[in-house]
């Protein structure tokens, strides 16, 4: 791959998508050699010809839907693209095996993160095969091992003498196996235990009963096929080992010994490891799609934001200044702004977008944090803040920082919810010399933002202490933490040029202390707003939402300013009112995503009617 371009099958029966990802492949000069299909029919008509790496498609086409494609992608990566935020959509195309599902804005600003998902897409299938492959190798392996076996079996039937060079040559094999392996009696008792499997027991334990040495058990493995193996089958199993819970693919073979007896030899596969490969996988894969549902859901949230802002900041032009129910709507509105704000986190969440770092002040992100976690905590713990307010600004993101308090947090509240605590949050600013050894850190002399999140909980013990940055370990039960916060935190940490300690002590409570280096006060941008007078007007607009409660809202606002308003609910009606009277209208106001006709499709009709009508495309995603 890294020799040739990347060849790429776009199926895209809109025109004006076309050009927008031909003009961002060539502006960005992309290494992809790609080819472009209009329909379903053609793209299947294609992919019969050509062999691509990747597979882009609309969801929606002319003929079809990019569903009826799947069976012809065979083993490729696939990613959907979509003008319509449906978790329905992106659930069924994680099913059939898409890689990734991206929604598509009028912007193209989709297009942005179409380099790394492509990217992420392969490599996700690389490591698929490579997986399947090594299953295929193991699968390979143990077969040809036990016709080697039982040809030896065969081999000692016929002379004592071949017998002999036989269990010498077999011997020499099992020595240097990587997998344990014992051969047991008739009567359960250990006749032979290969150098890995002796270091695994402890010792060398011939004449031990197999199940009581291997397993720890009083009585015969329940999962041992003793009485099919002593009638010559071979059999195999996939188990878990009580003595050290770990597990194993096991592979029971018979051996007929020179009087006719027959010993079972087992071969113990450790494949803990590789189960929890799977698992991971399985949990990425999981997240993708949580996160592509996710930015649906937010965007049918922002809507109905966007509606109660509108009518809360129409009821207080209402109602008396300095009222009652004036300072109650300016609540609403500070409610409501802090959940757009959530919204916006959970769509930049979903687009796995690259942050943008730039000069912040902690300590306001650090005051939202708190207050969303204050919500979530008990009465039983207590939150103790000391911050320094003169705390330098950090070169950072702002969502990033946000993260890393809400997953301490989080972390604090689990460590105390039993039995209660303080949640201590602390900031303020520390210099670190170059001669500074006490505090074990990886950076370079300076000044530095520390951040303390401490709490009163049960602690960590030392044993696991070098784990818990590790992704997916967690001491939690099931339900109560994924075990990829704390990982979250470091990656987080680390990517921002800091570093971040741990101290704990069983039963007395744990500490993160985080370092972030401070940046000059003067290169922080303040954003200057000036007073102006609201613009109105009396000229005709056309506004289209699929949303009642928008339509409703935004032309009182409108009309509130002196303009003239038009409404419609629906795309198609609005496309017909314009077509019958196009000059009664001087602007027309789309929303992008409606159902039948969207805000980008309605648009190029319009102008095809009315080249010079001015258009503006509203959308709920930022």
């Amino acid at each position: 791959m890294k020799d040739r371009k990347i060849r790429l099958l776009l199926v895209e029966d809109d025109k004006v998508d076309q050009m927008a990802f031909e003009r961002y492949v060539k502006n960005k000069e992309l290494p992809y050699d790609y080819t472009i299909a209009g329909s379903v029919a053609e793209a299947d008509k294609i992919i019969k010809s050509i062999r691509f790496d990747v597979i882009i498609s609309d969801y929606s086409l002319g003929d079809g839907t990019s569903f009826e494609l799947f069976d012809q992608f065979n083993d490729l990566p696939v990613i959907v693209t979509t003008g319509v935020g449906n978790e329905e959509v992106a659930v069924e195309a994680m099913k059939l095996g898409a890689c990734d599902y991206l929604i598509k804005d009028a912007e193209g600003n989709y297009l942005k993160t179409l380099p790394s998902t492509v990217k992420l897409a392969l490599k996700r299938k690389q490591n698929e095969k490579e997986l399947q492959n090594y299953h295929d190798r193991l699968e390979f392996m143990v077969k040809e091992r036990t016709a080697e076996l039982q040809a030896e079996i065969v081999e000692r039937k016929q002379a004592e003498e071949a017998l002999k060079d036989s269990e010498e040559k077999y011997r020499a094999m099992m020595e240097t196996m990587k997998e344990s392996v014992c051969i047991c009696s008739p009567d359960y008792r250990i006749e032979y235990m290969n150098p890995t499997m002796i270091k695994r027991t402890g010792r060398d334990a011939t004449e031990e009963i197999c199940f009581k040495t291997l397993h720890d058990l009083d009585k015969k493995c329940s999962w041992c096929m003793h009485d099919k193996v002593q009638a010559g089958e071979h059999v195999e199993s996939d188990i878990v080992s009580p003595k050290d819970n770990r597990s194993y693919h096991v592979s029971q073979t018979p051996i007929v010994q020179g009087d006719g007896s027959v010993s079972m030899m087992t071969v113990f596969k450790d494949t803990t490891d590789l189960i929890k490969l799977e698992s991971q996988l399985r949990q990425a894969q999981k997240m993708e799609a949580i996160g592509s549902l996710a930015g649906g859901i937010a965007h049918d949230f922002n809507n109905i934001l966007f509606a109660i802002i509108g009518f809360t900041e129409l009821s207080m032009f209402a109602v008396p200044e300095g009222s009652k129910v004036q300072r109650n709507l300016r609540e609403v509105l500070k409610a409501a702004d802090r959940a757009q704000n959530m919204v916006q986190q959970i769509l930049a969440f979903s687009r796995k977008t690259e942050k943008e770092k730039k000069p912040i002040s902690v300590q306001s992100v650090l005051k939202e944090a708190v207050n969303m976690i204050r919500i979530s905590l008990p009465s039983t713990i207590e939150i103790r803040l000391n911050i320094d307010a003169d705390c330098g600004p950090v070169m950072a993101d702002p969502t990033q920082i946000y993260e890393i308090v809400m997953n301490l947090g989080t972390n604090a509240y689990h460590a105390m919810s039993e039995r209660g605590g303080v949640l201590g949050i602390t900031l303020r600013q520390e210099e670190i010399g170059s001669d500074d050894s006490k505090y074990d850190l990886n950076l370079h002399p300076g000044q530095y933002l520390k951040l303390i999140v401490e709490d009163t909980g049960h602690g960590i013990d030392a044993n696991i202490m070098e784990k818990i940055f590790d992704p997916y370990f967690t001491t939690k039960g099931v339900g109560k933490g994924t075990g990829m916060g704390l990982s979250v935190v470091h990656g987080i940490v680390m990517d921002h040029g800091g570093d971040i300690r741990v101290y704990s002590e069983p039963g007395k409570g744990t500490a993160f202390h985080i370092y972030l280096p401070l940046i000059e006060t003067g290169s922080v941008e303040r954003e200057i707003i000036s007073a102006r007078p609201v613009p109105t007007g009396t000229e005709r607009i056309l506004f289209v939402d699929d949303e009642e409660q928008i339509v409703q809202m935004v032309q009182q606002i409108l009309e509130s300013l002196g303009y003239h308003v038009t409404p419609r609910t629906s795309s198609v009606e609005a496309f017909e009112a314009f077509r019958a009277k196009p000059d009664d209208f001087d602007l027309v106001i789309t929303d992008m995503t409606m159902p039948n006709m969207t805000g980008a499709e309605l648009a190029l009709r319009l102008l095809k009617i009315r080249s010079d009508i001015p258009i503006i495309l509203l959308h709920g995603i930022q």
